[in-house]
């Protein structure tokens, strides 16, 4: 087995690389608390639930948008924001894993039987990682707005942007990833969400 010696150099740019861009992802939805100028003409009451109730409407020229398509756009920027704070929790958590394995490999106490077992898990780790890039990018292509995959050494699970999916699209999807990542059909979950 080929020992992965990875410099700490590397990891710590990486950590910063996705810390930086989950700051900017914050900055950009408005989640660092700071709060944008009311507009004129528009009331916004924001009770204990959570949820803002607009009163009155404002119509601007550069924008004859309907609120049904306004409902439609926040519900796909909402989706899109499922697929993209999954990702981050589930490269956040793996960062995590493998900096835990690091530390054991690189420790000179560790006996080598442990430093084996980290080293392969650390390889069963990148291999989930390229396989789950891998088939969201296949899904996508196979025309849904978008994907989040999780694959563990067992299981896999495949979330699609899609209201539902048909018998089809799921049993097509679940072929894929069974394709892909050489499991048996029953231990991959496809989920549809919208």
């Amino acid at each position: 087995m080929v020992a992965v010696i990875v410099k700490k150099r590397l990891f710590l740019l990486v950590i910063l690389g996705l810390a930086g861009l989950t700051l900017l992802f914050m900055g950009l939805r408005g989640g660092l608390g700071i709060e944008a100028p009311p507009l004129p003409g528009v009331q916004v009451n924001t009770p204990n639930t959570g949820n803002v109730i607009i009163e009155g409407s404002v119509k601007t020229p550069a924008s004859d948008m309907q609120l049904d398509d306004l409902g439609s756009k926040i519900g796909a920027s909402q989706s899109q924001d499922f697929f993209i704070d999954y990702r981050l929790e589930r490269d956040r958590t793996r960062g995590q894993q493998v900096e835990w394995l690091r530390e054991v490999i690189n420790n000179a106490g560790t006996a080598d039987e442990t430093r084996q077992k980290a080293q392969e898990h650390l390889m069963a780790i990148s291999r989930s990682m390229e396989k789950e890039s891998e088939l969201e990018n296949l899904i996508r292509a196979k025309g849904f707005a978008d994907a989040a995959v999780m694959v563990d050494e067992s299981t896999a699970t495949a979330i699609v942007a899609a209201g539902s999916l048909s018998s089809g699209e799921v049993a097509a999807i679940t072929e894929l990833v069974s394709r892909s990542t050489g499991m048996e059909q029953q231990k991959i979950a496809v989920i549809s969400k919208n």
